[in-house]
Formats: C-alpha cells, sequence, structure tokens
C-alpha cells in the first residue's frame, strides 16, 4: 500500500517547465511503487497538463486550482487537503529527489516513531548546476540543538535558513496544525516550521542528501524576490516578513497583515 504521496505545484508549462517538470518526476520513478504524484495547477493549464506524458511507472492525479489564489502555498495547500495517505513530500518543479531519499526516510520513520516530520539535508545548486551549498544540515553539528538532530523552537529563533521541500510530513499532523500561510511573503516555511516546533511537533533531520534543489533560477519565486521589478523585495520588507514570521506562529489561521513602509 501506498503511504506517501508526492506534491509537485506546477503553474506553468510553457519554456523550459515541461522539460523541467518531466526532470522532476523521474527523479520520483526510483521509487514509484512506493507513493502517489498530486500535480497541483491552475485551471488554464488543463489542455497541456492532458498532453503531458507522465509514463507507465507513476500514479499521478491532477488537482486543478479553480480559485485566483495560485501562489506557491495555496497550490500546496490544496495538494494537502486532498491527500490520503499518511505521509507526503513536497517536489518543486525545478528539484530532484536523489537516490537514497525513500530508503533513508524509511530506516527514520522506523527508528523515530514520535518524529512527523522529517527534514531531509538538502543540495543547493546554481542554474548552471554548480554545487552552492548544503541546507538543513546544521542540525547535526554538536551543541548546535539540544538533542542533535532534532529542529526545536529555540533554534528556530536565532536560525531561518531551511528547506522544507523534500521534507516528508505526517499528514495528518499537518492537517492539525494548520499548512502554510499564503499572507505571508519570503518566510511561510519558516513561520510553518515555527508553528510545529512550538506545539511540540518533533521535527527531525535525517543526516543523508535527499533532495538536490536549484537556488535562485530566474523567474523562480524567491528570484523574483530578489530581481523582479514587480515583486522585489527591499530589505526593510525581508525584515518585516521575518518578524512577522515570528508573530505569526503562535497563530494555526492565516490573519490579515498589511506591509506599512
Amino acid at each position: 500500500m501506498k503511504n506517501i504521496t508526492i506534491l509537485v505545484p506546477v503553474h506553468k508549462l510553457d519554456n523550459d517547465y515541461d522539460k523541467m517538470l518531466e526532470n522532476a518526476l523521474d527523479s520520483v520513478k526510483e521509487f514509484h511503487n512506493d507513493v502517489k504524484v498530486k500535480i497541483i495547477c491552475p485551471e488554464k493549464l488543463n489542455k497541456k497538463i492532458k498532453e503531458f506524458n507522465f509514463g507507465q511507472k507513476l500514479e499521478v492525479e491532477v488537482i486543478y486550482n479553480t480559485s485566483k489564489e495560485t501562489d506557491f502555498c495555496s497550490q500546496i495547500n490544496l495538494g494537502i487537503d486532498a491527500c490520503d495517505t499518511e505521509w507526503f513530500s513536497i517536489l518543486e518543479v525545478d528539484d530532484e529527489y536523489q537516490k537514497p531519499w525513500l530508503k533513508s526516510m524509511n530506516e527514520y520513520v522506523t527508528e523515530y516513531p514520535d518524529v512527523d516530520v522529517f527534514l531531509t539535508i538538502v543540495k543547493d545548486i546554481d542554474p548552471e548546476g554548480e554545487f552552492a551549498s548544503f541546507t538543513n544540515e546544521s542540525v547535526w553539528a554538536y551543541g548546535f540543538s539540544d538533542k542533535q538532530g532534532v529542529l526545536d523552537n529555540e533554534v528556530l529563533l536565532e536560525y531561518q535558513n531551511y528547506q522544507t521541500s523534500g521534507g516528508l510530513y505526517r499528514t495528518s499532523v499537518i492537517k492539525n496544525n494548520g499548512s502554510f500561510k499564503s499572507n505571508i511573503k519570503l518566510t511561510f516555511s519558516y513561520e510553518l516550521l515555527l508553528r510545529l516546533t512550538n506545539n511540540g511537533v518533533n521535527v527531525m533531520s535525517v543526516p543523508k542528501i535527499g533532495y538536490r534543489h536549484v537556488n535562485l533560477r530566474e523567474d523562480s519565486l524567491f528570484w523574483n524576490y530578489k530581481n523582479d521589478e514587480k515583486e522585489k523585495l527591499t530589505e526593510k520588507e525581508v525584515k518585516f516578513w521575518l518578524e512577522t514570521a515570528k508573530k505569526e506562529f503562535f497563530y494555526k489561521n492565516k490573519r490579515e497583515i498589511n506591509y506599512v513602509d
């Protein structure tokens, strides 16, 4: 029985996006017998998605977002709401799972049954494919947190750089504690981790590289926050959204947030 759903948010399929989606899904085929795949995309992509070749190995369901909210968080939240497996993971369209991912996750799920969120060490690469850095590895540094390998609220309030894509999440726990807040820019993943750890959810990082993430690819969400003239965030705005995450994690549901310069 498949007990993991891979959530893949897609907002366009033109230019190189169809090739990126193909590469991302190829990395799932390494463990296709153990997972379902849910593609979440705007309704306008109906024709292109129907023409897309998912191959014979993957069990794929397409969820069409009929609302006006087609941002990353809203797409993922739709997938979480529709998720009927014990666990889910998030795969961004330009990223890939690494071969040890499922084996490593299964080992830690068995060894630590009280943990509800397993992050993985992420290999960050630049758009040219060159190594940039690792993410999520810090919790395994001696003395970094009270319990080595475990991410707690106190550590999070001091250090913010953690990658949530590629992790493994117990579906019922995320539904009970609330998922991503689409009204928070830039720091929505950080706010989710703060909320989970504040509510006593155990978050652990698996000490193996399980995910490859393209850092600041042109036209990606965070690239736009840094470079796009319409979406670019100033230093004041970056600080505002960081402080907002630290205030909003006490609340399960999103509240009205207004940025005033």
